[in-house]
């Protein structure tokens, strides 16, 4: 295992961060099984490679097929119905149950056709197309909702590969408090309890590293979840928190394009579809039967036709109820677009917020905490080996740059994890 060199913390320069060099150091520090010809993975490159293995997505895909493969028959004739018959059958006197004696038995072969009025058909095509735009919608946001979690995994491991880097970093200093200790009891100017104290920050500061060893399996078991071939690879260069690719203050006058608002247009369009259905039958639709009748050899054979009209004469208790009912439909959805228009919106800004904030506080950390944790942790040292400091005010400052770095990578996962709740929340054209 490679160890890190540098145990202090310095202020980024330009757009570099604190996060993008600690995390290769991570990769030298870490124990990864990869082989020489792997490349790191990207946050990028994982979701792509996610997004097109994703048994989720896959299923939204054929939704999306079957709905798309539904729109033409919508807006066809029913099948035509074979009529077959025997009209007339005697059943008592000497002709009973004979179909050639009685002039009046026919057996009859025939075809019959439905004809809905073509207002139907089209709004029956209208409302197949509104279903097929809804599973298109939900299919993005499925992609949408993949891509996040994918980079949300992403970015908990390399927090958490970070935060172990760091802290491993700290053993040298660790190292160097006991050693001093020692000394100071050897000189005569420490006592013992000093000396169990400094060993006793040591296995602290042990736990603490192996609490950070189970949070990287368990974040690269995350990871793993979507990328089960691929998910145990180094990570590669994390994207610019800072940049979201599009100006902030945009996105809340982008918010009914959410992707969690896009199925709300075509489910809309269904309903709708469903109340002009519903009006439509209010107009009846027809049929016309044709048969031909064969009778007894001593009479002629005969055809007939046959037309058949609906009678929608009780429209108060049938189409009527039907047409209040599908439109309820339509304004339950448009209520529930805006309960979750506001809802989301609430989201997107408390998002927003921390997004700002973290990113602030990063920069806080990488220019200045950090810097003066480490300084006050040499500074008390120092002292301490010089005779003009004590050894609690060294451990009280190693345990500050502890707990720091801590604070430091809780505060990059939640600027990586609020960059991709908003980077994710739109498609790209909005």
């Amino acid at each position: 295992m490679v160890t890190l060199h540098s145990a202090s913390v310095r202020p980024a320069h330009g757009r570099a961060t604190l996060f993008t060099r600690y995390f290769f150091a991570a990769i030298a520090a870490l124990p990864i099984a990869a082989t020489a010809d792997e490349t790191p993975l990207s946050l990028l490159d994982a979701v792509k490679q996610a997004e097109s293995h994703a048994p989720n997505i896959d299923a939204r895909q054929a939704a999306l097929t079957s709905a798309d493969r539904a729109v033409t028959p919508a807006g066809q004739l029913p099948d035509p119905q074979l009529v077959v018959g025997i009209d007339n059958l005697p059943v008592d006197t000497g002709d009973a149950w004979s179909l050639s004696r009685d002039f009046m038995t026919m057996r009859k072969v025939g075809v019959m056709q439905t004809f809905p009025r073509k207002e139907k058909r089209e709004l029956r095509m209208q409302r197949a197309q509104a279903m097929a735009s809804r599973e298109g919608a939900m299919l993005t946001t499925e992609r949408l909702t993949t891509r996040e979690a994918v980079a949300r995994a992403w970015v908990m491991r390399a927090a958490a590969e970070q935060r172990l880097a760091l802290l491993q970093s700290l053993r040298p200093r660790i190292e160097a408090q006991i050693a001093a200790a020692t000394a100071a009891l050897t000189a005569g100017r420490g006592s013992a309890a000093d000396a169990i104290a400094a060993r006793s920050e040591r296995a602290m500061l042990e736990d603490r590293i192996s609490e950070a060893e189970r949070n990287v399996e368990e974040t690269r078991a995350d990871l793993v979840r979507w990328l089960p071939d691929i998910g145990n690879r180094t990570l590669g260069e994390a994207p610019d928190w800072r940049e979201l690719g599009t100006d902030p203050d945009t996105l809340l006058h982008n918010i009914a394009h959410h992707r969690e608002l896009l199925a709300y247009d075509a489910a809309e369009q269904a309903a709708t579809a469903d109340v002009a259905l519903a009006r439509a039958d209010k107009h009846p639709d027809w049929s016309l039967e044709f048969a031909y009748a064969q009778r007894g050899p001593r009479f002629s054979n005969m055809i007939s036709i046959e037309a058949r009209i609906d009678l929608p004469l009780f429209a108060g208790r049938r189409q009527d109820p039907t047409i209040a009912s599908k439109q309820a439909l339509v304004e339950q959805i448009a209520d529930e677009r805006e309960a979750a228009r506001r809802m989301h919106t609430a989201e997107l800004q408390k998002t927003l917020s921390a997004w700002r904030s973290a990113n602030e506080r990063v920069q806080r950390y990488e220019k200045e905490l950090l810097p003066l944790a480490d300084d006050r942790a040499d500074a008390a040292l120092a002292a301490y080996r010089g005779g003009s400091g004590n050894l609690q005010a060294s451990i009280a400052a190693l345990d500050n740059t502890i707990e720091q770095r801590i604070a430091y990578t809780d505060l990059v996962s939640t600027l990586g994890q609020s960059w991709t709740t908003l980077y994710f929340a739109f498609p790209k054209e909005h």
